[in-house]
């Protein structure tokens, strides 16, 4: 077969089913699907994405995370979830053995609904080539792009030589990872894995680790009448912030480790939240007897959560000599950071494709986030590369997927098939 006619084909399929590709984020998006952080919603969404597996053909399996052999015992598990009526979900697009296999891995869950949306977060709606809805940027848009690209395959008669699997899991936000480690130890397993997260099409091999802390402050509270010693923790919390401001700044000026990171921009250091005081008081004339301050700190690969905690107590204690030092409380899981190594040979694949594809060189860089590719990079066989659609608005109001970008990703995916795994024409029997 003439790769150059099978990718003509393959363009073609995508532009004459645009609106089936567009149809379809639109149809996950009108799931409401938030991570609740302990349990969530994410059934009847997942039930539609198996029937539309099953009806493409593909072998099917929707089973419940706690199904997963050792997954309460596995040390990367993390305890407190409900994955009652949570169920992942597995398609197999069995090939004949003599190709390569790929894996696509994507959530179903989404963030919370940020306040400000223009319109209803589950009503999508198209407007100057942008698909608005909450998840169809993170990431229901990648995970239609999938699912598409294997349907394009199949309408144009082709068979895979290697094993396609196309995965939705639940609860990856907020740390959640549960549902990617239930489908490693269900032993979904493949010669290379590509996570749809929005990168505005760079291709990733690296992706940042972060820790939620939060970060508590004690003191002594009254007034001091009797002599007393009294604490304020508030200006110790107050210490701590304008640290981590400047913990930030010198970490941004500094390169991160090679090839990945090289040329970050660096690494977010975010207080996300503050407590103090009695807030159902009318009124205060105290000051509080503990501040609590949750923040979000990332960090490369290869830095463990110990190491993170330490950085920021060395540095706090350096900067604020004799301050005493706060307790850290974990909020999430530590998701490490992780990558594949620079010689993997999906990458210049890749490359070439979005090469061809957008007529620009590619980038290819570390993630500018923590995701769940760690599970794939550190607790299974199967590298995993992260490459997603291009928008805009990811955990935040009227998130938005750019149109252009989800059907050249479909196509993309359709062709890395092709070049990874290998097809068969099923009608003329010809093996590319």
């Amino acid at each position: 077969m003439d790769i150059e006619r099978i990718q003509e084909r393959i363009s073609g399929w995508v532009r004459d089913n645009r609106s089936a590709v567009i149809g379809l984020v639109s149809d996950l998006i009108r799931y409401p699907t938030v991570n609740l952080v302990t349990d969530g919603t994410e059934r009847e969404c997942q039930e539609y994405v198996a029937s539309v597996l099953r009806d493409m053909g593909l072998e099917t399996s929707l089973y419940s995370p706690e199904d997963a052999p050792g997954f309460r015992s596995h040390p990367a598990y993390f305890p407190g979830k409900d994955y009652s009526g949570r169920p992942n979900v597995a398609g197999r697009w069995r090939g004949n053995k003599s190709g390569k296999s790929l894996l696509f891995s994507s959530h179903a869950d989404t963030a919370v609904v940020a306040p400000g949306w223009t319109a209803s977060p589950w009503e999508p709606r198209e407007s100057d080539g942008k698909l608005y809805g909450l998840g169809a940027f993170d990431m229901k848009g990648g995970l239609a792009a999938s699912i598409m690209a294997v349907r394009c395959l199949i309408e144009l008669g082709f068979g895979p030589d290697g094993d396609v699997l196309v995965e939705s899991v639940v609860d990856e936000e907020f740390g959640g990872a549960n549902g990617t480690l239930a489908g490693r130890l269900m032993g979904f397993h493949a010669d290379a894995a590509i996570i749809p997260e929005p990168t505005n099409m760079a291709i990733c091999p690296a992706t940042r680790g972060g820790a939620l802390w939060r970060v508590t402050f004690r003191g002594k509270t009254g007034l001091s009448f009797s002599g007393e010693t009294l604490v304020n923790p508030l200006y110790d919390a107050g210490k701590f912030l304008v640290f981590l401001e400047r913990f930030e700044q010198e970490i941004s000026r500094m390169p991160g480790p090679a090839p990945w990171y090289v040329e970050s921009s660096g690494l977010p250091v975010i207080a996300t939240r503050a407590e103090a005081g009695d807030m159902s008081a009318a009124l205060c004339d105290v000051g509080p007897e503990r501040c609590d301050l949750d923040i979000w700190v990332e960090c490369y690969p290869g830095t463990t959560e110990e190491q993170l905690m330490q950085q920021l107590l060395e540095g706090y204690a350096a900067m604020f000599e004799g301050a005493p030092l706060p307790e850290f409380s974990k909020m999430i899981r530590f998701l490490p950071g992780s990558e594949v190594a620079p010689d993997f040979p999906l990458l210049p694949l890749l490359a070439e494709e979005v090469k061809e594809l957008s007529g620009d060189e590619p980038v290819m860089r570390g993630a500018p986030f923590a995701c769940d590719a760690f599970m794939f990079n550190l607790h299974s066989p199967t590298p995993a590369v992260v490459i997603g659609p291009t928008g805009a608005n990811a955990h935040a109001a009227d998130e938005y997927v750019e149109v252009d970008s989800l059907l050249r990703l479909t196509e993309l995916y359709a062709r890395i098939i092709v070049k990874w795994c290998g097809v068969t024409d099923i009608t003329g029997g010809e093996r590319l």
